[in-house]
């Protein structure tokens, strides 16, 4: 089984326990809110490693004469920022 059909399971499982759950709507809104802020952290977490990942590389260049960062290269810092997350 791959990562991401393991996570799955796990995520539905969690689920099917929180349907079983006498949850009110306070409770649920509750959880809801903690599970947001808690991915819009990682987010955020995400966005300032891509931004100092950006920031170097855009130092990199401009040591070496260039000025400009391509959409390839500002795509693959944003790319191995989030892998760097996972």
């Amino acid at each position: 089984m791959d990562t991401t059909t393991f996570n799955s399971s796990m995520v539905n499982n969690l689920w099917n326990v929180i349907q079983g759950l006498s949850l009110s709507s306070t409770d649920q809104r509750w959880l809801a809110d903690r599970l947001f802020e808690s991915a819009k952290a990682d987010d955020i977490a995400i966005l300032a490693q891509a931004r100092k990942a950006i920031d170097e590389m855009r130092q990199q260049s401009e040591e070496n004469g260039n000025s400009e960062m391509t959409l390839e290269e500002i795509n693959a810092e944003i790319r191995a920022a989030r892998h760097a997350r996972k």
